[in-house]
């Protein structure tokens, strides 16, 4: 589990506020967004985020929240060699 995501999650859903969020789809799309976390909750296969537009997301989708990202990335990913 990707402890510092969780805890930037639920700081996001304590304080509401609009963050921009990033997270790939089920057909691996990469998109970002930016929207209030609604909450967080156990359903079935896992942990899931809704947003304020009632869009849930898998937790293991998330890449990014805010300035957090994901474990599965490095800071290298968010750069551009232009």
């Amino acid at each position: 589990m990707d402890e510092q995501l969780l805890q930037a999650v639920n700081e996001a859903v304590s304080k509401k506020k609009f963050l921009k969020i990033q997270y790939r789809t089920e057909l691996n799309e990469y998109l970002s967004v930016t929207s209030l976390i609604k909450k967080i909750e156990e359903k079935e296969g896992g942990l899931k985020v809704e947003l304020a537009t009632g869009e849930e997301i898998p937790f293991d989708h998330l890449v990014k929240v805010g300035n957090v990202a994901s474990d599965q990335y490095n800071s290298r990913d968010f750069t551009c060699d232009c």
